[in-house]
């Protein structure tokens, strides 16, 4: 499973890919918003292949995380997209993609790791 992440907090960052990769997934680590997008439209270059998921935080610098996630969802409507996010309640929740979960920060691994298995089904 090929996952393309966008965190701005270089330890978050760090932690996904790390604790991703044990579990066996293929993990492309990004900064911010746009930096997300550019990986994602040059994704199947670089990974060989399209994304399975998209883990997106909301508060990034450049474009935030619902912002990525209409323009990946226009691109590919059909992407599963992870918005995970200490901000939920400031969500417009009439913009969210159709195939967009939304978790909340903090989290337990576990928790992640489900809602990951759940979104790879």
């Amino acid at each position: 499973m090929k996952i393309l992440v966008a965190e701005d907090e270089p330890e978050l960052l760090r932690f996904y890919k790390v604790l991703l990769e044990d579990q066996g997934y293929e993990v492309l680590t990004t900064r911010d918003g746009e930096e997300c997008l550019d990986a994602y439209r040059m994704g199947s270059k670089m990974m060989k292949g399209d994304f399975d998921l998209v883990i997106l935080d909301h508060r990034m610098p450049r474009m935030n995380g619902m912002e990525v996630a209409i323009e990946i969802a226009a691109m590919n409507p059909s992407q599963k997209l992870l918005m995970i996010t200490a901000y939920s309640g400031m969500l417009d929740l009439a913009q969210r993609p159709a195939n967009m979960k939304i978790m909340a920060k903090p989290f337990e691994v576990d928790e992640l790791l489900s809602m990951i298995g759940e979104l790879s089904k």
